[in-house]
């Protein structure tokens, strides 16, 4: 008797690990990871290769940025302040547009990142529809781990 329990007790117990490490609800936590409940925002880029490297952060989180190039010359007054005007964050390399970006009154954030990315927001009062939360993971993304990881191992991404 102490034998067949002992067999039922191990079973349920395994039964019990491969349920939470698949994600199953009846779990308390879930290893699979839930999309926000606002997933979409745009963002403004001036660098092909940081649509790349935001593939990562796209898969991790779940939040779906859309993109908005900033040195797209499709104007006779090419402007990247107008370009980036719908967009709640930018994620820029270029000096050149960065300080036009802040004449036009964007916010530089303060983020160490492997990558060496300056990361603007918009102006207050601007009419971007703001995501605070995509935003946010975006910063802590950049600035965390994995990020470091990718600036480390170039190849994952390019």
């Amino acid at each position: 008797m102490k034998k067949i329990c002992s067999i039922l007790l191990i079973a349920v117990f395994l039964f019990a690990t491969v349920g939470c490490s698949c994600g199953l609800s009846c779990c308390g936590s879930s290893q699979v990871p839930k999309t926000p409940e606002n997933p979409t925002f745009v963002l403004a880029y001036d660098d092909a290769s940081i649509k790349t490297l935001l593939a990562y952060y796209q898969a991790n989180t779940g939040y779906q940025p859309s993109f908005t190039d900033v040195t797209e010359k499709t104007e006779a007054a090419y402007d990247p302040a107008t370009l980036a005007a719908p967009a709640c964050i930018a994620v820029l390399k270029d000096e050149t547009v960065i300080a036009n970006l802040e004449a036009a009154n964007w916010i530089r954030v303060s983020l160490d990142n492997p990558f060496g990315l300056t990361v603007l927001e918009p102006p207050s009062g601007s009419s971007a529809v703001r995501n605070e939360n995509a935003t946010s993971a975006l910063k802590v993304w950049l600035g965390g781990a994995e990020a470091k990881y990718l600036s480390e191992h170039a190849d994952l991404w390019q």
